[in-house]
């Protein structure tokens, strides 16, 4: 999967668990960000911060990672213990780090590209 692909999964994802719960103005009001920030994720045209992806998620009522997988694949179900929620919640911390980097990167890259 490329960053344009990771972000246009991410974007599309958002949008599919928050139809019929959430407008953008009322998930950027739940999770204390802009709806500009909301807009912005939506649109490809940003990656969220870290701890806006982990409050996004949990708004949705959904696993981080979940909103990385496209559509058409079956989500994993993963067995809650102590052990696993240690080990998700700190791959999920370095994943979403590690993507918010490189997705950023690639966008400053374009934003420079098209001036």
């Amino acid at each position: 999967m490329t960053e344009k692909e990771l972000l246009e999964t991410l974007s599309r994802n958002i949008k599919f668990y928050r139809k019929g719960k959430f407008t953008q103005e009322t998930l950027a009001e739940k999770i204390g960000v802009s709806v500009q920030n909301i807009n912005n994720v939506e649109g490809m045209r940003r990656f969220p911060r870290t701890e806006n992806l982990v409050k996004i998620a949990a708004a949705l009522e959904v696993e981080v990672y979940q909103l990385f997988i496209p559509q058409d694949k079956t989500p994993v179900i993963i067995e809650e213990t102590p052990e696993n929620e240690k080990l998700r919640t700190q791959m999920t911390n370095e994943i979403v780090e590690e993507l918010r980097l490189g997705v950023n990167k690639m966008l400053d890259k374009i934003k420079k590209e098209s001036l």
